[in-house]
């Protein structure tokens, strides 16, 4: 596995430690919506948590096009690295 990939899995795993502790076993290929048992105000609290972890700022697009927390990964990755530049 890719260092910014770990990195940000990481994230996600201490961002649900934080604001959802009762879904640590939330599948990450599982839809972010109702059908995980999330709201849009958790989601949004868990991505927060996430910018915190990694000092950056997600855009609303890419929380958009992120259907599961593997997508978010994916594309949260290449903010990274712009992040470095």
């Amino acid at each position: 596995m890719d260092a910014k990939r770990a990195q940000v899995d990481n994230a996600i795993t201490q961002a649900l430690e934080a604001t959802l502790p009762d879904q640590l076993d939330l599948d990450r290929n599982s839809p972010l919506s109702a059908a995980s048992g999330l709201d849009s105000v958790q989601i949004m609290n868990l991505v927060m948590e996430i910018e915190d972890h990694l000092d950056i700022s997600v855009p609303v697009d890419v929380l958009a096009e992120a259907q599961t927390l593997n997508e978010l990964a994916e594309r949260i990755v290449p903010l990274l690295t712009k992040e470095e530049t």
